[in-house]
């Protein structure tokens, strides 16, 4: 291992272990403040072409709020579910279009106005020979022992030579900076100078400690130039530009009541009602609930089945590459810019947590999605523009936001 080897890991140790960049989206009516801490998406056992969202909110100074998402195409979605967690803390789950992008999400304080917020952009990292686009977390699978996490990936080659991309090239740092190297993945690719992968792809890390918290996903982590995405500084919120158009923009900045700002709060010293989780569960009626349970013992059963299947997989992929002399698949970056240790010798395991993994609580069988325009959103809010936001660059096709 040389030189270079020893300091890009030490490099990014000391990133893991600096100081938190972000923090979370958060808005006011003046009175009740919404938080969004952050979003998961999950696989939704009764439909291959939907997702579950589950979206983690605080709300300080209110007793309940109803919420809707927006997504790229301006669709909206009411929630399939409210699960509260604690006092003003509690997940929205969301059945959405799989790998759905979301540009704004509008929540309503009991008794006070629609609040808009606008959502986080897409986090990219790239050197000069590859870009990566990190669509989040796909998957989260928790047991006694360990976790397995599946994140969603895309890579675009942005040098002049063909570029190898595959899944044996990525690690997920967690708060004290410890690798750990995918066990499960997708199919190598050659992706051509100025091209992107053909699709969006998943890649899964097994065997993660219950001590740890992801923070960063690396790809090259042993090479010269690595890819960094961190976790907790590469979330930026999207633009009014982006979400509304130019010109719905200004009519949102000059609507902004003063509270509206997002700016980081002291959780610990804001005040919160103490019926907030008794109101959020009122949303859920007895036959939701039945409904629900007995989808989570369906999702627990299909988990334990994919999961079997997908270790027999990964053992025959092993005998096969094998067989072929072939068992590590080359670096991500041209041979001539590339170390030989690019790739940790235990890249690949056979016994990876499938891509498909699904927490218990993940799914519900009984949500239902809006396909009215934002407009709908928008016209009830006092914050957003009076017509539906025009198609701007960022949200005009699949190609432009990958």
């Amino acid at each position: 291992m040389n030189k270079m080897c020893l300091i890009i890991p030490a490099f990014l140790l000391a990133l893991a272990m600096g100081p938190a960049g972000a923090y979370p989206l958060q808005a006011s009516d003046g009175n009740a403040t919404v938080v969004l801490i952050g979003s998961i998406r999950m696989p939704y056992e009764l439909n291959d072409s939907e997702e579950v969202l589950k979206v983690d909110t605080g709300l300080l100074n209110a007793s309940n709020a109803t919420y809707q998402m927006v997504d790229q195409y301006d669709a909206v979605y009411d929630p399939a579910m409210y699960k509260p967690l604690n006092e003003g803390r509690q997940l929205v789950y969301f059945v959405v279009p799989r790998d759905s992008l979301f540009k704004l999400i509008t929540a309503t304080p009991e008794g006070g106005r629609p609040i808009n917020i606008n959502w986080w952009a897409t986090p990219k990292a790239g050197n000069e020979f590859l870009l990566i686009r990190y669509y989040g977390i796909t998957d989260w699978l928790i047991n006694p022992d360990e976790q397995g996490i599946v994140v969603q990936v895309r890579g675009q080659n942005n040098g002049t030579q063909d570029v190898t991309f595959s899944p044996e090239n990525f690690v997920l740092l967690d708060q004290w900076g410890w690798p750990y190297s995918a066990t499960a993945g997708f199919d190598t690719e050659v992706i051509a100078p100025g091209n992107a992968s053909q699709e969006r792809v998943l890649v899964g890390f097994s065997g993660i400690s219950l001590q740890s918290r992801p923070v960063a996903l690396v790809y090259g982590y042993y090479t010269e130039s690595p890819i960094v995405i961190d976790f907790d500084s590469a979330y930026t919120q999207l633009t009014n530009e982006q979400v509304y158009g130019t010109a719905g923009a200004q009519n949102v900045s000059a609507a902004q009541p003063a509270g509206q700002a997002v700016q980081p709060i002291a959780l610990a010293a804001a005040t919160t009602n103490e019926s907030a989780v008794a109101g959020a569960a009122a949303n859920n009626t007895t036959a939701q609930n039945a409904t629900v349970a007995s989808n989570i013992n369906s999702s627990v059963s299909s988990t334990k089945a994919r999961l079997a299947a997908a270790r027999e997989r990964l053992k025959q992929q092993t005998k096969d590459d094998e067989s072929e002399g072939s068992a590590t698949p080359s670096s991500a970056t041209p041979s001539s810019a590339t170390p030989s240790s690019a790739i940790p010798s235990n890249a690949t395991t056979s016994n990876a947590t499938t891509s498909n993994a699904t927490t218990s609580n993940a799914t519900t069988s009984n949500a239902t999605t809006s396909n009215a325009t934002t407009s709908n959103v928008a016209a009830s809010s006092d914050n957003a523009p009076s017509s539906t936001p025009e198609s701007t660059g960022v949200f005009s096709s699949e190609d432009d936001i990958m």
